[in-house]
């Protein structure tokens, strides 16, 4: 009886490795060479510092 149970929950785990490892992106593939600068440059966000007040969009200084 144990056998079989150690079978199944053998079978179980590698159907389960299998399908995770096919469920991955591939991370060898050549990405495109003509990229967009949106694409290529990250987002930065200027935070407040935690001891100034935040202010709102009404309060802050108008952009020039």
């Amino acid at each position: 009886m144990l056998d079989v149970r150690l079978m199944t929950t053998s079978l179980a785990m590698l159907v389960a490795l299998m399908s995770v490892a096919l469920a991955e992106p591939t991370r060898d593939q050549v990405r495109p060479a003509a990229q967009g600068a949106a694409e290529t440059r990250p987002i930065r966000v200027i935070l407040p510092a935690p001891w100034e007040p935040a202010t709102t969009q009404a309060e802050a200084p108008p952009a020039k």
